[in-house]
């Protein structure tokens, strides 16, 4: 067979779809898609020295190729083929690279148990056959039935162990924005490792099989590798995240921040980043760190739009681990290597000149008693709200952000909260409705003191946004 072969609307495993062509120099595929995004993959090419084998299988009604290679990617996956086309693409890889490409078998019974294994960088989960004992006491030997499931592990962003019982490892897939508007990806996986029945139960220190599989996929995967050297870090007791609740050592790299916990880790790349806040709690003691994201983290099934780090006014200092040439080129001699000051001003400087964000503080406002914001309820929990000059923040639970162009009116209610309604009042907050929304989204603050009714009254009045 001479010339090249090609195919069209072939999808790239975890990307769009494009054309698949085999030629003389190996293998090349090219997306359809026309666009400046550095996170979108728009070619991909397989030189002929890097092709070691290939595996076909059909799903419903396409064919799914999986081409195995010696290079740093040790198998990439091509979905799309016609079926009938098996013979033609087995002939095209046998008589340009002498690859035989192997009927590959899925097991489709349904079962939800099995074995798993590693090949390279797969966690491969199979059916799991039990041969009968041939003598009364024997046991029964598993082996190895047809694959049932083969996940790729640099896609895993988080491997946790869940529960109080450490038999179940949860896996987390990282969020991708090249699939189409409405198309289902896979974002997260759980299995159940049974506990060894020869282990001890009275050693409390010794490891389960699931968190012996944990600690495997945590280093195959790389989750906790990083690039390049840290520029700041801020080690887990200099605050404690409100949202999600718990400790987080952060360390800032030159593209991206690093939250790092006992359980969990994240990359959060600036790009990601919306805003940034330094909000004072009315205690005059304590400062919110509130950061806004685009894609928000997860922790099983709860999203984390707004990270909230409770920090402190005292005096600290930090290190920053550039050369002053550096400093100075990249960073224009705004940090210097041994930074001292306040510990909430300490955060949200090098934050704002590493992520190149600006933080918001508050502005004009204030309270009755000269507070920067206002108590109150969002639906059962109560938090503060401080009005800025061109957004709403609610602190904790859950974090708001509103921001005052997106918002259509503001109404001052009277407080519906029984006791005590003539010293409190309601604020209802309405966004301008969605395209798509059958209503408009609605937050109602709840519980404001009366005292705080002029300040607020005369803040919002000041600004674009309608009042009642």
């Amino acid at each position: 067979m001479s010339g090249n072969v090609a195919w069209k609307h072939i999808g790239l495993y975890a990307n769009s779809v494009g054309t698949f062509t085999i030629d003389a120099k190996g293998i090349r595929w090219k997306s359809a898609m026309n666009t400046d995004d550095d996170d979108v993959i728009l070619t991909k090419v397989l030189p002929a020295s890097t092709l070691t084998g290939a595996k076909w299988t059909v799903f419903g009604k396409s064919g799914h190729l999986r081409i195995q290679t010696s290079g740093k990617e040790s198998e990439l996956r091509f979905d799309g083929f016609p079926q009938t086309d098996f013979d033609k693409l087995r002939k095209s890889l046998a008589d340009k690279h002498n690859i035989d490409v192997v009927k590959h078998a899925m097991a489709s019974a349904g079962a939800s148990f099995g074995l798993t294994g590693l090949q390279k960088r797969h966690l491969v989960f199979k059916q799991c056959i039990l041969d009968d004992a041939f003598e009364e006491g024997e046991e029964f030997e598993p082996r190895d039935g047809d694959e049932m499931l083969s996940m790729n592990l640099g896609d895993v962003s988080q491997c946790v162990v869940q529960g109080n019982t450490k038999h179940e490892v949860e896996l987390q897939f990282h969020e991708l924005d090249t699939v189409e508007t409405g198309t289902d990806q896979l974002v997260g996986i759980r299995f159940y490792i049974p506990p060894d029945p020869d282990a001890d139960p009275t050693d409390k220190e010794a490891q389960t099989p699931a968190e012996q599989l944990q600690q495997t996929i945590t280093k195959v995967a790389r989750i906790k590798n990083t690039a390049g050297n840290a520029i700041v870090e801020f080690d887990e007791n200099k605050g404690t995240f409100l949202t999600p609740r718990g400790r987080y050592t952060l360390t800032l790299y030159d593209t991206y921040l690093r939250m790092h916990g006992t359980r969990y880790d994240y990359h959060i790349k600036y790009d990601d980043i919306s805003r940034l806040f330094l909000l004072p709690k009315p205690d005059d003691v304590h400062y919110a760190f509130v950061i806004a994201l685009d894609k928000p983290i997860r922790q099983g099934q709860q999203r984390y739009q707004m990270l909230v780090l409770q920090t402190n006014k005292q005096i600290d200092q930090v290190t920053v681990n550039l050369d002053e040439e550096t400093l100075k080129k990249e960073y224009d001699n705004q940090m210097d290597p041994i930074m001292q000051g306040s510990l909430c001003n300490l955060i949200a400087k090098t934050f704002k000149i590493i992520s190149k964000k600006k933080v918001f503080v508050p502005g004009k406002f204030e309270n009755a008693y000269g507070k920067p914001c206002v108590k109150c309820a969002l639906r059962a929990s109560e938090g503060h709200l401080y009005p800025l000059e061109k957004s709403f923040v609610f602190i904790h639970k859950p974090p708001v952000l509103i921001r005052f162009d997106e918002v259509d009116s503001v109404e001052f209610q009277r407080y519906a909260g029984g006791q005590g309604s003539t010293r409190n009042f309601d604020l209802s907050v309405k966004l301008e409705r969605q395209g798509g929304e059958s209503s408009a989204k609605e937050y109602v603050f709840s519980g404001i003191d009366r005292s705080d009714f002029d300040s607020l009254y005369n803040f919002l009045s000041g600004k674009k946004n309608k009042n009642n």
